[in-house]
């Protein structure tokens, strides 16, 4: 007796182990983990990093700008002044000139201009970080489609399954009916045609399941097993998150608004970068050379010199340049407002949408449950009618399938209304408890 309790011990040790080595995958996860894995993803480090140099570029014209310059020319002829005084003469000066010159320039004034640009930089930037975030949500549908298409086929070729096994033990009973005579071939070959048929569809849809499994796979970056075990979202948000679709924070949690955001901010940092045009600037320079001639025009070698002062640049009549600039900025800022009105409006005929689609198939999945009982019990009853000859073979293998498509619509409702929740949050921008769970 030890050793039947052994191996009986062993063998349900085996399929408990079997059980918790199979995944069991929420969409929520997968969503999350697609963000994680994309490639973009990375795309928010490099623009930091891009930022930052620009931003330090941007600084270090606040430091002092030190230039070298150096030229060399000759020239066929120069300038002889006679004075016309005896007894002085001027030196021939030499044709040929060359200087080396020390350049220093420190701006003490710029009107705001380093500061706007900087404004404008980081401006940019966000702005940037808003359009990934945009790029990558959109990953949420891409997921939603390949897991609710995968846990649908599951269930179909579960179901499939089911038959086959149920016409495999027809088939059986009914080529022992006709060795037996009590039954014609013709009665196994229906049941032996259907039961290929089945096993047709039943292969379809694990291969169809297979194709999903394989997209989410790619998605999140990681292998999904076939023996993964979906599991269905059981939240309910329609009775939970604001129906008020006419409030703006009920739809203003999408990475887009957040994106017309930026976008509009950047708009008014271009905007306000103009008006530093008809800004004056104060720099002072100085200059250390060697040079022939040098600052001494009449000297014939060469000679060392140096200068400094302060240098003013103004423009303070541009044509309205600015203005205009800025006004462009504004039209600019305008076109965004009407485009995040129509995606506001847009995003609210699919949240009703979408409600509409829950309501219609949570009503539909109390019917369908009915209709598979008495689909249930109809076969039930032409099983023994079956089994004692009252009806043909025809008739019973019809009643089986009518159980089979009564099951499946069942089921593809049942991840309708799941994938038409899910939608509804991925609309409104909301995620669901589980998202916030770790995997």
């Amino acid at each position: 007796m030890t050793c039947p309790r052994l191996l009986l011990a062993s063998a349900l040790t085996f399929a408990a182990s079997a059980v918790q080595a199979q995944d069991t995958i929420y969409v929520e996860h997968l969503q999350a983990a697609a963000v994680q894995s994309d490639p973009r993803v990375g795309q928010r480090g490099l623009l930091r990093a891009a930022n930052d140099l620009r931003v330090a570029t941007i600084n270090a014209d606040r430091l002092p700008q030190v230039e070298i310059k150096g030229s060399a020319s000759y020239q066929s002829d120069i300038t002889q002044p006679d004075l016309g005084v005896p007894g002085l003469t001027l030196p021939n000066l030499p044709k040929h000139h060359w200087q080396t010159t020390l350049d220093v320039n420190q701006r003490l004034y710029d009107g705001g201009e380093l500061a706007r640009r900087r404004e404008l930089e980081v401006a940019r930037h966000l702005e940037s970080q808003a359009g990934v975030d945009v790029a990558l949500y959109g990953l949420r549908s891409e997921v939603n489609s390949a897991f609710f298409s995968a846990f649908l086929l599951d269930k179909r070729s579960a179901e499939y399954d089911a038959l086959v096994a149920d016409l495999d033990a027809r088939l059986s009973a009914v080529r022992a009916r006709v060795e037996a005579g009590t039954a014609l071939g013709r009665d196994a070959a229906e049941i032996e045609a259907e039961q290929v048929r089945a096993t047709v569809q039943r292969n379809e849809a694990r291969a169809s399941r297979r194709a999903s499994l394989a997209i989410l796979a790619d998605l999140v970056g990681r292998p999904i097993d076939t023996t993964a075990v979906l599991v269905l979202p059981s939240e309910e948000p329609e009775q939970t998150r604001p129906a008020d679709l006419g409030a703006a924070a009920a739809l203003r949690l999408r990475p887009e608004f957040e994106r017309y955001r930026q976008s509009r901010f950047r708009l008014d940092r271009e905007a306000a970068y103009t008006t530093a045009e008809n800004k004056p600037r104060l720099y002072a320079f100085g200059q250390a050379g060697l040079g022939l001639p040098g600052l001494d025009q009449f000297r014939t070698s060469s000679d060392a010199f140096f200068q400094a002062g302060l240098r003013l640049e103004w423009r303070p009549w541009t044509w309205r340049s600015a203005r205009r600039k800025a006004a462009a900025f504004r039209l600019e800022q305008d076109v965004l407002a009407t485009e995040e009105q129509a995606l506001g409006r847009r995003l609210a005929r699919a949240v009703a949408v979408d409600l509409e689609e829950i309501a219609r198939l949570k009503a539909a999945l109390a019917d369908d449950e009915r209709v598979v009982a008495l689909q249930t019990e109809v076969e039930r009853q032409a099983r023994a009618q079956y089994d004692e000859g009252a009806i043909t073979t025809a008739d019973y293998v019809e009643t089986r399938t009518d159980v089979l498509e009564a099951r499946l619509t069942l089921e593809r409702h049942r991840v309708e209304l799941a994938q038409a929740r899910s939608s509804y949050l991925t609309t409104l921008g909301l995620t669901s408890k589980r998202a916030s769970e770790t995997p």
